[in-house]
């Protein structure tokens, strides 16, 4: 993999373009979102899974051995991205996928106005509440919103509340925490 920051700024804009733009002319924003979230995933099964990822890496494989791992596993991913993640891999730059999710969403973001909300809460919510925080974070950032929804029983109740920059953590669990660590002080 290059060394030279500058090319793999291009690198980066490069994939991150050709993936959006695919998406975007295969299925307009929903396209779009569908990729960003399928990049996400694809960068937590990379980094999650260390015989795909040594695999991936190894020179012991050949490109089009690489890249058909990279199709293998991600099949069911968007065409345009997993296309994309199977350049890299023939080229030795899997390493370049987290930065490409990142772009992907910030230019989603600016190109399409709408930004992903990841809310996680110990139940499913309903439709009413659901509305209700969408409308709040369409306020408070400005954008249109998309919520990704998480169910975790282990926060008790509350909400937490995530985008690419910020985080609100309003957990039951956290404010346990918070309660005891003043506790003890």
């Amino acid at each position: 993999m290059p060394t030279n920051r500058l090319l793999v700024k291009e690198q980066i804009a490069t994939y991150t373009q050709l993936i959006f733009e695919a998406a975007n002319n295969d299925g307009g924003a929903e396209g779009v979102l569908e990729v960003c979230g399928n990049a996400k995933q694809m960068v937590k099964a990379v980094r999650g899974n260390a015989d795909l990822d040594g695999a991936l890496k190894d020179p012991g494989y050949s490109a089009e051995q690489k890249a058909q791992i990279v199709r293998g596993v991600f099949a069911d991913a968007p065409e345009a991205l997993v296309n994309a993640v199977a350049v890299m891999a023939e080229r030795g730059e899997t390493d370049l996928l987290p930065r490409v999710a990142e772009q992907l969403e910030e230019r989603m973001a600016s190109e399409l106005n709408l930004v992903v909300v990841d809310v996680e809460t110990a139940v499913e919510l309903d439709d009413n509440l659901r509305d209700q925080i969408k409308k709040k974070a369409e306020t408070e950032l400005g954008k249109n919103v998309v919520l990704r929804e998480h169910v975790d029983k282990s926060i008790i109740g509350g909400i937490i509340m995530s985008t690419k920059d910020e985080r609100i953590d309003a957990s039951l669990l956290t404010r346990v925490e918070r309660t005891r660590e003043a506790l003890k002080q």
